[in-house]
């Protein structure tokens, strides 16, 4: 009987890709809807050559805009420059946080899971083990930027946008340029931190100073030299419409390489070591330990504040704007017919605004509700839960005090952002009801209890498949939302739309019929689902 050979260093490539391919399929669709959406978006709303030089004068006279999208410069090339304005800034930190998560994980959480050792024992050296994976890597960043650029040449053939394929392609590439160079941080700081999480911060905290010196450099005129000395500043400089300068991407991929080639160096260390020593004895902390509440919290606190510091930090920005926006778009009858769609048919403009903002806090509340169906079947899949259930301690008992803990984080953090909005909204004299405000942050959690209650019902029966399910119906309602406040769309579509049974209107009282509805639905499926995990075998990774 023949045998197969079956190359160590093909099955390591293999590896690292499957174990990445999923995120970067994601990672390229959000690229390319990102430009596509703005582009014909744009494309609709300003189709005259007057129309898009006003508009480019009302963002030029406001630069702060700059710290989150790009040099207004780009305007200048109407459509296509608006695209890489409104895009590339913003998804190059998108594509540069992805890249580091997914090397830590590949280097450093393999080994804090033990594969690593397995890996190692098959006779392969330290080197073999560390470049298959990132093979694997490389092939999946190709496979993203592929998605989005054939995404964006489609949005530029059906809205007649006039950017050639060269510039599409060196769009899509300075927007993936990020991720080559974080890729090499991540694999360099899987070797100096002892866990994942320590690795993270160590790749996470040159990522944040980075993206606020390119900020600034965009913001103050005087400072643009700034630009000059941070990788989210060199991707703009890449100029992919406005005056192409792809010499920049160059720079990219020689640190990348560089980075990537020392951590390497450094994987011949012991296994389970780093090159940066933490104590192996500390001192024990028991704060949060009393019980399964406590033990969630504590489990969970660093996610809390990340994803409640996020929904504050959006909110804020998109209330602060309010008036320079509408400002800059109040000769514009088809984005002001799409604000109203959006926000449910507002009178005035800026409150209709405001509302429109509450749908991506919204879009934010249903993404930390998959991240909390994430976590908990993080405990189950890592075998964390095996210990909990050692004690005197029923399963149901642990899944309900992580679900009600999880959805009560949610409403406190949807609160909190309904009252900062209506704060940075008043002191631009915006007149709101204070109270209809928060009433309106209490029923938006409606459709995310849903979906906790879906996720649920979908984890008590097949636990691996609750988080894809639930990522497909956020991102199919979005996506339904934002078609149906520019174009015409069948009322069964709409209708499959989770946004479509949240009212978003500031103006008046929202639906509270509907709000129960959607919390009884979703507590009917959360007790299916929590039946269902009672009856099934824990499921390991």
């Amino acid at each position: 009987m023949s045998t197969i050979s079956y190359s160590p260093t093909k099955a390591l490539r293999q590896f690292g890709f499957k174990q990445i391919l999923r995120s970067a399929i994601i990672i390229g669709l959000i690229a390319g809807f990102m430009l596509a959406l703005q582009g014909v978006a744009y494309q609709k709303t300003y189709s005259s050559a007057a129309a898009q030089a006003k508009f480019a004068k009302s963002l030029a006279a406001a630069p702060g805009l700059g710290f989150l999208y790009g040099d207004p410069k780009n305007l200048d090339k109407g459509t296509a420059g608006y695209m890489v304005y409104r895009v590339l800034g913003f998804m190059g930190v998108v594509t540069a946080t992805w890249a580091l998560m997914t090397t830590t994980k590949l280097f450093r959480g393999n080994e804090e899971d033990g594969r690593w050792e397995v890996i190692r024992a098959s006779g392969v050296t330290a080197r073999q083990a560390a470049t298959g994976p990132l093979a694997g890597f490389a092939a999946t960043w190709c496979l993203a930027i592929a998605i989005s650029l054939l995404m964006t040449l489609g949005a530029n053939a059906s809205a007649g946008i006039t950017m050639s394929f060269s510039a599409a392609l060196l769009l899509n590439l300075a927007i993936f340029a990020p991720a080559l160079l974080f890729a090499g941080v991540g694999v360099l700081t899987s070797q100096l931190g002892l866990t994942r999480q320590r690795a993270l911060f160590y790749g996470l905290f040159p990522l944040v100073v980075f993206f606020l010196v390119r900020g600034i450099g965009n913001s103050v005129t005087t400072l643009h030299w700034l630009k000059f000395w941070t990788p989210f500043g060199w991707a703009e400089l890449v100029n992919p419409v406005l005056a192409p300068q792809p010499g920049w991407l160059l720079l990219f991929a020689a640190l990348g390489v560089i980075f990537a080639i020392w951590g390497i160096a450094l994987t011949r260390r012991d296994l389970g070591s780093s090159i940066i020593s933490q104590s192996q004895t500390v001192r024990p902390r028991l704060t949060l330990l009393g019980n399964t509440w406590e033990l969630a919290l504590r489990q969970n606190m660093w996610s809390f504040i990340a994803w409640i510091s996020g929904a504050l930090l959006m909110i804020g920005i998109t209330a602060g704007i309010t008036t320079t926006a509408i400002n800059a778009t109040e000769d514009s009858d088809t984005l002001s017919s799409s604000v109203h769609k959006l926000a449910g048919n507002q009178a005035s403009l800026k409150v209709a605004f405001l509302g429109a903002g509450l749908v991506l806090l919204a879009m934010i509340l249903l993404i930390f509700a998959i991240n909390v169906m994430s976590e908990i079947r993080r405990d189950e899949a890592k075998q964390y839960l095996d210990t909990i259930l050692v004690g005197p301690l029923r399963r149901s008992a642990w899944l309900v005090n992580r679900l009600l803990l999880g959805l009560g984080v949610l409403f406190a953090t949807s609160l909190a952002a309904g009252f900062l909005l209506y704060l940075v909204a008043t002191s631009q004299h915006i007149s709101l009801s204070l109270v209809k405000v928060l009433a309106t942050s209490i029923c938006a959690v409606g459709s995310v209890g849903f979906m906790l209650g879906l996720g649920t019902l979908i984890y008590g029966i097949q636990p691996r498949l609750a988080t894809p399910i639930m990522y497909f119906v956020v991102v199919w309602s979005f996506l339904i939302n934002i078609i149906a406040s520019a174009s015409s769309v069948s009322s069964a579509f709409i209708h499959s739309s989770l946004f479509y049974y949240t009212s978003f209107n500031l103006a008046n009282w929202p639906d509270w019929g509907t709000f129960t509805g959607l919390m009884l639905l979703g507590v009917s499926f959360a007790t299916l689902g929590i039946v269902g995990f009672n009856r099934r075998d824990i499921t390991p990774e």
